[in-house]
């Protein structure tokens, strides 16, 4: 009975195995919805990049949820929002344990298109026609000086999307 059972269960998972077909899982190198590439540099020598120092990235829907905290770095990707034709984000510099840094409000707008990948992908979002404003503050102490988008069409992650001058 018992070696019945065995030999029942090996059948049973071989034929799963055999009728699972190459196109039934999404291989890690198909490329899906992209993140938006964003590099740094200087605004006084525009060519050079430019870390930014203790810098957090957050959501406006829910401030502590943060993509990037307190690292310094001269480029980031973060995600766009697939339900919506906007996406803003909370770019904090120099947030410490100590300090809480100085916060900008960026607003991405952008238009979505849906396209099928395969049956095992399904869809991936890619974004057209991109825009970025940065908030200006009252004070007049934003950390952004200047932005520049370099491809207004969110495809894929092989290069960088955007630009900010600080």
């Amino acid at each position: 009975m018992k070696k019945k059972l065995v030999i029942a269960f090996y059948l049973i998972s071989l034929l799963l195995f055999l009728g699972c077909t190459r196109d039934d899982i999404c291989s890690e190198t198909t490329q899906t919805t992209p993140l938006l590439i964003i590099t740094f540099k200087d605004a006084i020598n525009p060519l050079q990049s430019s870390s930014v120092s203790n810098l957090t990235v957050s959501t406006t829907e829910n401030p502590s949820v943060n993509i990037y905290k307190s690292v310094t770095t001269d480029s980031i990707a973060v995600p766009l929002r697939t339900d919506m034709d906007t996406t803003q984000l909370v770019f904090t510099e120099g947030d410490t344990e100590e300090l809480d840094g100085n916060a900008d409000l960026v607003t991405f707008n952008y238009q979505r298109e849906e396209i099928y990948v395969n049956r095992a992908c399904s869809y991936k979002m890619i974004f057209r026609s991109i825009n970025i404003a940065v908030e200006p503050e009252s004070n007049n102490t934003n950390w952004i000086q200047n932005t520049e988008i370099v491809v207004t069409h969110v495809e894929n992650e092989n290069k960088a999307h955007i630009t900010i001058f600080h």
